[in-house]
């Protein structure tokens, strides 16, 4: 058989993939609104996010909770935190990132416990994310 040599260079090699989007758990990159959004489906049952006010029957007010240390919302609520306030943990992105995934991870909970949130988590990180950029943009 016949071969043709010589002449011709191998083909360059494909181009690099492009990068990957940004991971969705970045802080940095949560969508306001959208977390609003998250914050009426999810967590307004329970929750209010007020600038001035106490929280509702079953959960405190979350206006202002970035940075604040767990337990600390005891004065606009009035709930039963001291158990949770025991644990010491700052509220700031990373910390709201790994209790809205698995808070029983964060502060596990006791039978009959009012001072834990019931909830199992949120699934979506993506709304993790866009929740946490919400409760950060509260102007204390």
């Amino acid at each position: 058989r016949w071969q043709h040599r010589g002449y011709m260079s191998p083909p360059p090699p494909p181009p690099p993939p492009p990068p990957p989007p940004p991971r969705a758990s970045h802080p940095g990159l949560g969508d306001v609104r959208r977390g609003q959004a998250v914050f009426k489906k999810y967590c307004g049952q329970c929750h209010t996010f007020k600038s001035e006010g106490r929280g509702n029957t079953r959960g405190p007010n979350l206006f202002g909770v970035v940075g604040t240390k767990s337990g600390s919302q005891v004065k606009t609520w009035g709930g039963s935190w001291e158990r949770v306030a025991a644990f010491k943990v700052i509220w700031n992105q990373s910390t709201l990132l790994q209790w809205l995934e698995c808070p029983k991870d964060v502060v596990p909970t006791q039978p009959n416990d009012r001072s834990c949130m019931t909830s199992r988590g949120m699934a979506m990180e993506e709304d993790r994310v866009n929740l946490v950029a919400y409760l950060a943009s509260a102007e204390v």
